[in-house]
């Protein structure tokens, strides 16, 4: 979380320049804490999926009886595997977050349902208001008929007429 004392505003009278390398400065930090995170989620990972040391002994002997049960071998299991066995039987004997924890690990997480949901009314959402605008743009296309030339009966114009039609079509078609 960001140190409220250390955060400069661009109004507070710094330069477009000074803004400009705070805003890198950031940037840069930013990245180096993601890099961090990385780097433990990876670390933890690899931690997790390692086997389990046999030479801790007692704590193979503590565990070992927990994942019989689930039907793990002792020989094949990692870390991770002891402590979903552990969170298992926490929610087995009736503690609602450890068992709010297998739910939503398992995939069965209502708010992630919800969020599903909502996602998909929102680009059904999306999907016809677009249709709607297109719709409405091509209502608003004149059509064919509206757009072709008319066509004027010139057989009953003098020919005095005809000649000020002409002087003013010149003027339209040499602007």
């Amino acid at each position: 979380m960001a140190n409220e004392k250390n955060l400069i505003p661009f109004t507070s009278g710094q330069s477009h320049d000074e803004a400009v390398k705070n805003g890198k400065k950031g940037g840069v930090a930013s990245g180096a804490a993601r890099r961090r995170r990385k780097t433990m989620r990876q670390t933890l990972n690899a931690l997790l999926s390692a086997g389990l040391d046999v030479s801790e002994q007692e704590f193979v002997e503590k565990v070992t009886p927990r994942l019989q049960a689930l039907g793990i071998d002792v020989e094949d299991a990692t870390y991770q595997d002891v402590m979903l066995a552990g969170i298992l039987m926490k929610a087995i004997r009736g503690d609602v977050r450890a068992a709010e924890f297998i739910r939503d690990t398992g995939g069965d997480s209502p708010h992630l349902e919800l969020k599903k949901q909502e996602l998909k009314l929102r680009k059904e959402e999306l999907r016809l208001r677009r249709e709607q605008e297109a719709k409405k743009a091509e209502d608003e296309k004149p059509s064919a008929v509206e757009t072709a030339p008319r066509q004027i009966d010139l057989s009953k114009v003098t020919d005095e007429e005809l000649e000020a039609l002409d002087e003013i079509t010149g003027k339209l078609f040499a602007e």
